[in-house]
């Protein structure tokens, strides 16, 4: 992968020493020279996708999580009752919604992918698409149904239950082929993804198989992005701690010098706005004001080892440990 020859902070790698003086001169000058760093673009792009990721597999994991609930109030008929039409229309409309996130993020995880996937230059990438999605009638269903959501109609969702004892009784949320208005536009696969299901698309269903899909190639991707640029990513990651480090070690300093040491505060009383409380009952358990229960505080609350000597030694005197 081809790199630019020119950055504020010097030819790559920058070394620790550089990027603190740099941090000490102007902190938020050297912030920006450090995203110079062609890692910093992956980084960003790379946070993106796995957030898409996120609400994608949120989105079929609380779709997932309704039909559950819906199943269970639906078994009794009560549901359908006069008296129960908001919560019947509310179920409707929690599914449609669902159906909207799912679809759309599902098509930006796409086209986030094939942007970081060019970046980073994975020879792999496009082959392995076209063998799991090129031709898959699930993916170009899902496509056509953003383009549907997005650009010309929400589709609802319909309930169908089938009736009969324990495991045999069902509830699904379908599309019916009906609703599909676009569907002589739909690519070829789309179509017979629909012409397969001609009693409807079991939604549900439909949404678990892809998303497992969908979950494996991703695997194979953040494997292979981490194989390409997993180094750049790691070195922007140690710059921008190092950056970062100046800023707290500054900050700390003069709360513990100016606040908690000139007006003699204990900061004990503190701890529980910076610990949760199960690292403060670790914390507690261990020996008073004593150096092996600072050094602890101090390696939970040091995100980006900001710590040197002389700050120890400060936070020492704060905390009032003997010795």
């Amino acid at each position: 992968m081809k790199l630019h020859t020119h950055y504020n902070l010097g030819p790559l790698p920058w070394n620790d020493d550089d990027l603190v003086a740099a941090a000490w001169r102007n902190y938020s000058q050297a912030q920006d020279w450090v995203n110079e760093h062609p890692g910093h673009t992956f980084a960003s792009q790379l946070d993106s996708l796995k957030a898409v990721q996120r609400i994608f597999e949120g989105s079929a994991k609380q779709f997932d999580e309704w039909l559950i609930r819906f199943h269970t109030e639906a078994q009794d008929g009560r549901l359908f009752r006069r008296n129960r039409r908001s919560d019947l229309n509310a179920y409707e409309q929690r599914f449609q919604e669902l159906l909207y996130i799912f679809a759309s993020s599902a098509m930006s995880l796409v086209d986030q992918a094939r942007t970081i996937s060019r970046k980073a230059q994975l020879a792999d990438y496009e082959s392995r698409v076209n063998a799991v999605f090129g031709t898959n009638p699930k993916h170009r269903f899902i496509q056509e149904l953003r383009v549907d959501v997005i650009h010309v109609t929400l589709h609802s969702p319909g309930w169908q239950l089938t009736s009969g004892g324990g495991e045999d009784s069902t509830s699904k949320f379908m599309i019916w082929p009906k609703q599909l208005t676009r569907l002589p536009k739909y690519n070829a696969h789309a179509r017979q993804f629909v012409n397969e299901h001609p009693d409807g698309i079991d939604i549900g269903r439909l949404i678990a198989v892809y998303t497992s899909e969908v979950r494996e190639f991703h695997e194979w991707l953040l494997q292979s992005i981490d194989t390409e640029v997993g180094p750049l990513i790691t070195d922007y990651q140690r710059c921008t701690r190092q950056i970062k480090a100046v800023n707290s070690r500054s900050m700390w300093n003069l709360i513990l010098q100016q606040v908690v040491i000139a007006r003699k505060r204990d900061p004990y009383t503190y701890l529980d706005q910076q610990l949760t409380k199960e690292e403060l009952d670790e914390v507690n358990a261990l020996p008073n004001r004593s150096r092996k229960q600072v050094d602890r505080i101090i390696e939970l609350i040091d995100e980006y080892g900001a710590c040197d000597d002389e700050l120890r030694q400060i936070i020492y005197k704060a905390f009032g440990v003997s010795g």
